[in-house]
């Protein structure tokens, strides 16, 4: 009985330890070959046909371009996806910060299934959502006109 008292005091006290270092270290946001790995699995995420899942991997997408340098150089080659997006993204206004940071128009996703025949829909496929990602970094030199292919040809210079 003792023997066996340990084993549950033992595996619930490692599986404790390693959930908490899991989440400490983060490994799939700091690892070189995982951090790949989670960008090609919400990629192929954004494109899931439930707009909840489908938003939840392009907010994923999101913050990791915007937190990790690696997952910048990985944008540009799964921009040519043609996949279908489930989920509505927007393009908004938001105010000027100060005289320095201009109000500007940027792309907001929103947990809500995309009807093709609204006027509000700015991205169709999963390429236009990573590309509504990188638009807002303000890099590019000619604006977003609808066509989202025009503006790469235009600005893709400055992603390399």
């Amino acid at each position: 009985m003792k023997r066996v008292g340990f084993w549950v005091v033992f595996l619930l006290v490692a599986a404790a330890a390693f959930t908490y270092i899991w989440r400490a270290r983060d490994p799939l946001r700091q690892n070189p070959y995982l951090l790949t790995l989670w960008v090609k699995y919400n990629v192929r995420l954004v494109a899931h046909p439930h707009p909840a899942v489908a938003h939840e991997a392009w907010l994923e997408l999101w913050n990791l371009y915007f937190t990790k340098w690696m997952v910048y150089q990985m944008f540009p080659e799964h921009l040519a996806n043609a996949a279908p997006i489930s989920f509505l993204i927007e393009r908004q206004s938001f105010p000027a910060g100060s005289s320095t940071a201009p109000a500007m128009e940027g792309f907001f996703a929103q947990n809500k299934p995309i009807y093709y025949k609204t006027d509000r829909v700015c991205c169709r496929t999963v390429g236009e959502a990573l590309m509504a990602i990188m638009y807002r970094e303000k890099k590019w030199t000619v604006d977003y006109q609808g066509d989202w292919q025009a503006w790469w040809q235009a600005n893709g210079k400055y992603y390399h």
